[in-house]
């Protein structure tokens, strides 16, 4: 009985972490690399099928989107509209 538990045991802490509960960015992160990256006014972040999309304005008062993986932090789309 003692051996089926460590077993059983080993197994649980063995076993891979599900994609679920990978660190994922928060909105805060998000915030601070679209501040980074120039943006000075952000009209709305929002968390859409994994990406998280950021709408603003840079010091120019032109509008840019962003668009950030969740789960990599990859930025994977970035526009200024003039």
């Amino acid at each position: 009985m003692r051996r089926f538990l460590w077993i059983v045991l080993f197994a649980l802490f063995a076993a891979p972490v599900p994609a679920a509960a990978a660190k994922h960015l928060t909105i805060d992160d998000v915030r601070n690399m679209a501040l980074d990256r120039g943006v000075v006014t952000i009209k709305e972040i929002e968390l859409d099928h994994g990406v998280w999309e950021v709408q603003g304005r840079d010091a120019g008062g032109h509008k840019i989107e962003m668009k950030v993986d969740a789960s990599s932090g990859e930025i994977v789309k970035m526009r200024r509209n003039d």
